[in-house]
């Protein structure tokens, strides 16, 4: 009963995310969005006894991607203030 709960929080929150990092206009905000949609997508992974799912969505997705995601934005962000 308890874990059901927690599920169906997981999704809401999941839904949430994933609508705020389509609709935000500041790209570093949508992307803090999108690494906290993953983290809840691994949580619902490591809750359904999934854990090489949850890492590897946690890994990847809240890490690498989130990361080259900053990077390119930062470096993007700079080049344009030069630029002016």
């Amino acid at each position: 009963m308890v874990a059901d709960l927690i599920q169906l929080f997981l999704i809401v929150l999941t839904l949430a995310f994933a609508i705020l990092s389509i609709e935000v206009k500041d790209l570093f905000h949508a992307i803090i969005f999108f690494a906290l949609m993953c983290i809840s997508i691994g949580s619902m992974f490591w809750m359904l006894n999934a854990p090489y799912l949850a890492v590897f969505q946690l890994s990847i997705y809240a890490g690498a991607v989130v990361a080259l995601f900053l990077v390119t934005i930062t470096l993007t962000v700079r080049r344009e203030r030069e630029a002016k």
